[in-house]
């Protein structure tokens, strides 16, 4: 298949890139061109800022490709992905978008599933995502344009974005407690970017796929504070857990960058295992993995600011 992925150099998209290109697939990767060198031999850059949409339209004119992965987000806005949809009109075989459960309204009963109503309970974040799926699933009705959501959330892994799984080794590894926001007991689910990534090549042309929508996530649930101990087991380095509420107007508890929100998020993904697409790494797996490259790079030496930690636990004791 010829692929275009919007994004590829970032987290989740270069894990696709690299999956991509593993699996034989010819791969061009729409970006700004700032990181080409994080892209395996054999794919290919169209530099382009697909805000412009001028731009796009240009750097698109008479490609045509069998599939498209809209990972990026700029952020992105229903507009930003219909001009994309516009440039490639007639010249795009399958259309599949990155979204995020975050969709869900999560003041509904757990567990979440493709059905569950979306709102923009996540403020602009939810309503540019629901803008994006709403821009593809109405190609699909009026025009007949194959297209899927795909529904991750809390990825995780190399080269991850987001400080969540860093931000407890980071503190674990300097023998610094961990604190935790209230008791720590919302629960979360997280998804390994590895598997994300082979989900989304498996969905590609898959017909049975044209007009759904998938929550793509590892199978477990845990705790804030189960997710600390997890990967104090995992790392073997002795967990000190610190269960702060922090007052009225004052400062949120810091537990990474965006693990805090005082509610569960858990959703099923039967949907996406019917289709025989199964998650590889179990969440310990998928941690000793992450940890691994962390080491490697180098970022058990990096600066750290603890000066929020620290005067929480100043207030505390």
């Amino acid at each position: 298949m010829r692929v275009l992925v919007l994004g590829g150099t970032e987290f989740i998209s270069i894990h696709l890139v690299r999956a991509l290109v593993r699996a034989g697939h010819e791969v061009a990767a729409l970006n700004r061109g700032r990181r080409t060198e994080r892209l395996p031999a054999g794919a290919t850059t169209i530099v382009c800022d697909r805000k412009d949409h001028a731009a796009v339209r240009k750097a698109l004119a008479g490609v045509s490709v069998d599939g498209l992965v809209d990972v990026t987000y700029a952020p992105t806005t229903g507009e930003d992905v219909e001009a994309v949809l516009d440039a490639l009109d007639g010249r795009l075989g399958h259309a599949l978008f990155v979204s995020t459960c975050r969709v869900y309204d999560h003041a509904q009963p757990i567990p979440f599933d493709e059905a569950t109503p979306r709102t923009l309970y996540w403020g602009e974040y939810a309503k540019n995502k629901i803008a994006g799926e709403d821009a593809l699933l109405r190609r699909h009705r009026e025009r007949g344009l194959p297209v899927t959501i795909v529904r991750p959330t809390h990825v995780y892994g190399p080269m991850n974005t987001r400080n969540n799984e860093t931000f407890v080794f980071d503190r674990l590894l300097r023998g610094r407690p961990v604190l935790l926001p209230g008791d720590g007991g919302w629960l979360r689910q997280f998804g390994h970017v590895q598997d994300l990534a082979e989900a989304m090549l498996n969905l590609l042309g898959r017909r049975d796929a044209f007009g759904q929508a998938y929550n793509v996530m590892g199978e477990e649930v845990i705790t804030q504070a189960g997710f600390v101990e997890l990967i104090a087991d995992v790392i073997k380095r002795p967990a000190e857990l610190v269960p702060l509420t922090p007052s009225a107007g004052g400062p949120a508890v810091p537990f990474g960058q965006n693990l805090v929100y005082d509610c569960h998020a858990v959703h099923t993904t039967a949907k996406v295992r019917a289709l025989g697409i199964r998650p590889v790494y179990t969440l310990a797996a998928g941690l000793a993995q992450t940890f691994e490259w962390y080491m490697s790079e180098g970022l058990d030496r990096r600066d750290v600011d603890f000066a929020a930690d620290d005067l929480l636990l100043a207030r505390a004791r």
